[in-house]
């Protein structure tokens, strides 16, 4: 299939969104400025969340592979299918979705702060591995003791295969998604996380080039655009993360031009044109999804927030289980299938609804545990940590 669809000369795009960056960014000093959301986007949470959950529905068809290959699968027979068939079909998509949501934030609170010198690369970084590491390490260790222990009952892994010392240092190293793998490993959902890092290497060192990262944006668009899909862990992340920011950049200046109310109007036209196009087309154009799709319908919930910075706060555990949800379920999977194989049962059972309201009742209270009482305890204090080593350097 080809998943460009209809082809656009790379030059003329890259043109047209430098030119829509120029015209976005004029007063562009004042952007901050203009808008005053809290740090936390209560919509962009939850669709964060909402995202990661998809993710588990999608690799729900995990229970019916034997290795890293589907056995006996009938994909109609998964539980409440005929209810929740676009997250059966598309689930794995919201990776993307994660991505553009995480370019339009980062845009959001980092890319003047960077550029100004208020936030220093030591601070951006440690923030970022604070958040991200130590619920990594944990499930890389823990589907490397299940793995194991899998293997012994089988004579394959449970669908990642490349479980050996190589792969394994790529991923202490958060690398297992930049091009050094020989396939799938470990907790292959991580695949994101380490793009994710990757992401804020590059969008520092852009948010660094003074006037030219505004430019940099729609050129590091236009490269992954063509490197799609031969790297498409890589390109996917870079398109997706970058058009999200753009995203963000047009709408800050669509907002101070026309106002709160017509920018969300506007927004929610944008989106239901864009998922109309995405409906009605016969086939799947990646690009049209990634790069426009996505990024309308983080606006539209982000201009929700712009319009009353409390909305959906009650649902904000819905964004606090979004990625512990997304590293725990496979670890999870493989307790399950160890724990129903040892009891006699085939993998047929997995086709029953109540295992799929088992395994969710077991999974969101876990992925809440772990938010409340593992990530964010042990964020603060590798940040105070580092604030008070921090500290007493500069003071030596």
């Amino acid at each position: 299939m080809d998943w460009r669809g209809v082809y656009y000369p790379p030059e003329a795009l890259g043109e047209s969104i430098s030119w829509l960056i120029g015209r976005s960014m004029q007063n562009k000093d004042d952007m901050n400025e203009q808008f005053r959301w809290p740090e936390r986007i209560y919509t962009l949470d939850v669709l964060r969340g909402v995202a990661a959950l998809s993710v588990v529905f999608w690799h729900w068809q995990h229970f019916f592979y034997v290795g890293d290959k589907s056995a006996l699968f009938e994909v109609t027979r998964q539980p409440f299918f005929e209810h929740i068939t676009l997250l059966y079909k598309y689930g794995a998509l919201a990776v993307e979705l994660f991505f553009c949501i995480s370019g339009f934030v980062f845009f959001y609170l980092f890319f003047n702060k960077i550029a100004s010198g208020k936030l220093s690369a030591s601070g951006f970084f440690v923030n970022r591995f604070s958040r991200l590491y130590p619920l990594h390490i944990v499930s890389f260790a823990a589907v490397a003791v299940l793995q194991l222990f899998y293997l012994r009952h089988n004579s394959v892994y449970f669908i990642y295969q490349y479980n050996d010392f190589y792969h394994a240092l790529l991923n202490v190293l958060v690398v297992p998604a930049w091009g050094l793998e020989k396939g799938w490993s470990f907790n292959g959902p991580v695949w994101s996380v380490s793009v994710e890092m990757f992401l804020y290497g590059v969008f520092f060192i852009v948010c660094l080039m003074g006037k030219a990262r505004y430019f940099l944006v729609p050129t590091l668009i236009v490269a992954s655009w063509l490197t799609y899909p031969e790297y498409h862990k890589l390109s996917a992340g870079v398109f997706s993360f970058f058009s999200g920011g753009l995203a963000f950049l047009i709408f800050a200046r669509f907002t101070s031009l026309t106002g709160r109310k017509a920018c969300c109007i506007s927004a929610f036209i944008t989106m239901l044109i864009a998922w109309s196009v995405v409906w009605l087309c016969p086939t799947l154009n990646i690009y049209f999804l990634m790069g426009i799709a996505f990024p309308a319908s983080v606006v539209f919930f982000a201009s929700l927030s712009y319009l009353s910075p409390d909305f959906m706060k009650q649902f904000r555990a819905v964004g606090d289980i979004s990625y512990s949800s997304y590293l725990l379920h496979f670890p999870l999977q493989i307790v399950f299938a160890v724990t129903f194989d040892a009891l006699g049962y085939t993998r047929e059972i997995f086709y029953n609804a109540w295992m799929l309201l088992l395994f969710m009742a077991v999974l969101i209270p876990l992925s809440y545990a772990s938010h409340r009482f593992f990530e964010a305890p042990v964020q603060q204090w590798l940040r105070r940590w580092f604030k008070a080593w921090n500290s007493h350097r500069s003071h030596a």
